[in-house]
């Protein structure tokens, strides 16, 4: 497993835990539990399988949760700090799936016959 690939399995699994506690915490909980799963399915998924769809998956469930962060509520700095990581460990997340999917690109023409 490459290191990209790990660093996006560790934030994928990171972003399904934390929703999985957000269900308990804001106003939408079955929205937070549906990202959950989703999150923690393609965890799974990258771990045992590697699989590009998952990889897909994940980082444009990533683009949304972070291009929501600025339109979240927040009830104090605590809030403003807990968002602001979360936001910090998607950005590393997509930066990840975008090597990631390069890699794959780049292995798939070394495969290609001449």
């Amino acid at each position: 497993m490459s290191l990209s690939m790990k660093y996006l399995f560790t934030v994928a699994l990171l972003a399904g835990l934390f929703e999985a506690v957000s269900v308990f915490l804001i106003a939408q909980p079955l929205l937070a539990g549906g990202f959950a799963a989703v999150f923690l399915v393609c965890a799974w998924a990258l771990a045992t399988r590697q699989s590009r769809i998952a990889t897909v998956v994940v980082g444009l469930f990533l683009l949304v949760d972070v291009g929501g962060v600025p339109f979240y509520a927040r009830d104090g700095l605590g809030d403003l700090l807990v968002q602001l990581a979360f936001a910090l460990i998607g950005i590393v997340g997509i930066a990840a799936c975008v090597v990631v999917l390069r890699g794959h690109r780049v292995a798939t023409a070394a495969d290609a016959p001449q």
